[in-house]
């Protein structure tokens, strides 16, 4: 019998809902705000995602597979006048298609879906949420959320997935498989996938960020 952990980091709380539920649990609907703003948090739609081993978290670091490079990202999409709409009917699913990371990485293919109301002009953010800010402990036997009420993600934890054109109303991604209470992990045995989220880009700014998934922890759960 081991102890689950999760690493944990302590940011400013804003208004915004996050998405209260766990993996292979029905999410509630739910929305991050921007780190830099505190508007209201419109609502967001999501499904529940796969199953996973409640175990402790692999270290990336210690991997000798390890290729994982961290990849220039985009400057974060801010909430302003003229910013698109809170993508709706977000959901998060496995897809049946093969993956291919290399022969020593096992992966999983997966898939976000969105609705966007005016989607002309407008570009899908798919980003990777790589800070978990909760840990279970002996006094929380249960089930704990990565991210709950009132949470709100540093920016350098954002590290973009892909964009699509919101019209397409989907993307797919690759995650590394091992052993993690997380989604997976960034190809290359990169840092563990905690949350994915969406945002609508436009000229203008971004929108707040809508939850498709959120991963949770135990303690002391086996191997």
């Amino acid at each position: 019998m081991r102890t689950s952990w999760r690493r944990t980091l302590i940011v400013a709380l804003s208004a915004a809902t996050i998405l209260a539920a766990c993996q292979a649990i029905a999410p509630s609907p739910s929305a991050l705000s921007s780190p830099a703003t505190n508007e209201p948090t419109p609502s967001a739609t999501s499904t529940p995602v796969p199953s996973a081993s409640r175990v402790p978290s692999a270290s990336p670091s210690a991997v000798p597979q390890a290729t994982y490079f961290p990849q220039p990202q985009p400057s974060l999409a801010l909430l302003a006048a003229g910013s698109p709409a809170l993508p709706t009917r977000v959901r998060f699913d496995q897809s049946a298609t093969p993956c291919d990371l290399g022969p020593n990485e096992s992966c999983s293919r997966f898939r976000v879906f969105w609705l966007e109301a005016s989607p002309a002009d407008v570009t899908i953010r798919v980003y990777a949420v790589t800070t978990c800010l909760h840990k279970p402990t002996a006094s929380t036997p249960g089930d704990v959320k990565c991210l709950v009420n009132g949470d709100t993600s540093p920016p350098s934890s954002l590290l973009l997935l892909g964009t699509a054109p919101a019209s397409t109303r989907s993307l797919s991604f690759e995650l590394g498989e091992g052993e993690t209470a997380a989604l997976g992990f960034l190809p290359g045995w990169g840092p563990e996938v905690d949350a994915v989220v969406v945002q609508a880009v436009n000229a203008a700014g971004g929108s707040l960020f809508a939850f498709g998934a959120v991963s949770c922890g135990c303690f002391g759960c086996a191997l």
